[in-house]
């Protein structure tokens, strides 16, 4: 059984539990051990690192020495997470009076980063530590006709001398995780440009109008849903889709999902087991395709 050293990050931990939530289901279900990191720090965002760039990597390098301390890799789900976590080991592993003089902090925690535990996103572990043949014969729904539209996000594909996985501009592993469902994966030229996330806070018409662009290309591709790896770009393209209608002047009614709810529709969840019912768009239409039967989406989450 694959073991990792769970680190969610912030968001699914507030904004998008559902996102926490669903993985945790279908990595049981897929016999993915996931051991949480307890009391671990926020990652910065991109934000900490550009008010205090000494403060994240110790922070960062503190989250990976707890993983190495129970000899694990990391599992993340949010693009921002496996960025700053892989960029700050890099950083360290390829520092090495950098890497004394932050293990000198950690050592007042009876921690030490010696830069064995590696940092891999869901989406990455499906299609390059794992196996999407797996993930297919685990498949007992499936999604046969759904027409998905993938958003990447950027921070999953660039940098890429960072990342090294995707090609930047011409990703694949959404493509390939969502045939392996049995879905059709859409096209579209904004799928692996930034959502907005990260300007919401300084100009939140300006990011609105980016995503409710971006949800627009996807439908004019034939696309019925998205689907994201990234809470942060879910929370743009959900939360923020019926502003983004005002910013166009469009109507858009973009149901968006989490990688793995997606995932775990067609293994076989409900919508309540998946957290749907959380989300600003209602997935409705979408699940009745899938399920052939009416949402169970009005029910409460449980927690």
């Amino acid at each position: 059984m694959p073991k990792f050293a769970y680190y969610p990050g912030c968001s699914p931990k507030s904004s998008t539990t559902e996102s926490d939530r669903s993985m945790r289901a279908v990595a049981k279900e897929l016999g993915m051990e996931l051991i949480e990191l307890e009391a671990v720090a926020c990652c910065g965002s991109r934000e900490l690192r550009i008010s205090n760039p000494r403060l994240s990597l110790v922070l960062n390098a503190r989250t990976l020495a707890l993983a190495e301390k129970e000899n694990l890799d990391i599992l993340t789900i949010c693009n921002t997470c496996q960025l700053n976590l892989q960029e700050d080991n890099l950083k360290l592993i390829n520092d090495k009076d950098l890497r004394r003089e932050v293990n000198e902090i950690l050592s007042r925690n009876d921690l030490n980063y010696r830069g064995t535990a590696k940092v891999f996103h869901f989406v990455w572990v499906l299609n390059h530590y794992w196996s999407l043949e797996a993930l297919r014969k685990k498949v007992k729904v499936g999604l046969k006709g759904l027409r998905v539209a993938p958003f990447y996000g950027c921070h999953l594909l660039r940098p890429y001398k960072v990342l090294k996985i995707d090609n930047p501009f011409h990703p694949v592993s959404m493509r390939k995780t969502i045939e392996a469902l049995g879905g059709e994966c859409i096209d579209f030229k904004a799928s692996f440009k930034c959502c907005g996330f990260h300007a919401l806070m300084t100009n939140e018409k300006l990011a609105a109008r980016m995503s409710g662009i971006f949800i627009k290309d996807a439908m004019s591709q034939g696309a019925e849903c998205m689907v994201t790896p990234c809470p942060l770009c879910h929370v743009a393209l959900d939360a923020y889709q019926e502003q983004a209608e005002k910013e166009i002047g469009e109507k858009l009614d973009m149901p968006i999902f989490h990688l793995q709810q997606l995932i775990g529709l067609a293994l076989g969840f409900k919508e309540k087991e998946l957290g749907l019912s959380t989300h600003a768009v209602s997935a409705d239409k979408i699940t009745t395709k899938i399920m052939g039967q009416g949402s169970l989406t009005n029910q409460p989450l449980e927690v």
